[in-house]
């Protein structure tokens, strides 16, 4: 295996491996915190070479994941998966401004495609433990269909992983460079896309839709001018 920007069969086996213990751990087991997306986004970063570029992408998840409170009945995207693939294709694509919001788009599209594959494995754990009164005179029953769960979520998230990491990188490295700002702009800019998707993050927590989108939406947008402009 080399450590490497190509996604070689070592490098996508480990990642599928990280994959599925990210996922697990955002509900299953242990509960870590690795599926966040700023320290998966970090080990996918890594994972090419380049955990700063990784660790980039991920603390951009982190900050729009922030306005999903992952409790209760709420939906939420499964950052796991997503940070680690987001990040590897930062990293492969070689980082930079357009490098880190094309992974970004990536990894909130596939956060919420992996939503939807949390949504259906626990309809078929569900399922699994159906019976509950012949789970109830079976203990050794039921810690095994509660493994098999937990397997279950294991293997969802590492398919996720495997599926989109090689279109992930390929995806990324397509997006042609953008032109490259001077340290004042890049900080100014920086500043203004992390500020804006913070105060979207924090509004969407507590108003309605359309008082969340328009400030997150914008200061996204005005951080990504002000980081592709040059002066």
């Amino acid at each position: 295996m080399t450590w490497s920007p190509e996604p070689d069969l070592g490098v996508w086996l480990l990642a599928s491996l990280l994959g599925g213990l990210a996922g697990v751990d955002a509900s299953s087991w242990p509960q870590a915190m690795v599926s966040r997306p700023l320290v998966a986004g970090t080990v996918g970063g890594a994972l090419m070479g380049d955990p700063a570029s990784g660790l980039l992408v991920g603390a951009l998840l982190e900050l729009l994941a922030l306005r999903h409170h992952p409790f209760g009945a709420a939906r939420y995207p499964d950052t796991g998966p997503a940070g680690i693939v987001a990040g590897a294709a930062s990293a492969a694509a070689g980082g930079g401004v357009a490098a880190l919001a094309a992974s970004a788009a990536i990894g909130w599209l596939l956060g919420w495609i992996g939503a939807r594959t949390v949504h259906l494995q626990r309809g078929l754990a569900g399922h699994l433990l159906a019976d509950r009164e012949g789970l109830a005179a079976d203990p050794r029953g039921l810690e095994r269909r509660q493994l098999l769960s937990v397997g279950l979520d294991v293997l969802r998230s590492s398919a996720l992983t495997a599926a989109f990491l090689v279109p992930a990188v390929l995806a990324a490295r397509l997006v042609p460079p953008a032109p490259a700002p001077g340290a004042a702009w890049l900080a100014a800019g920086g500043l203004v896309l992390a500020a804006g998707a913070g105060a979207g993050a924090g509004v969407g927590a507590l108003a309605g839709v359309r008082r969340r989108w328009w400030l997150l939406a914008g200061g996204i947008a005005i951080g990504l001018a002000a980081l592709t402009v040059t002066p």
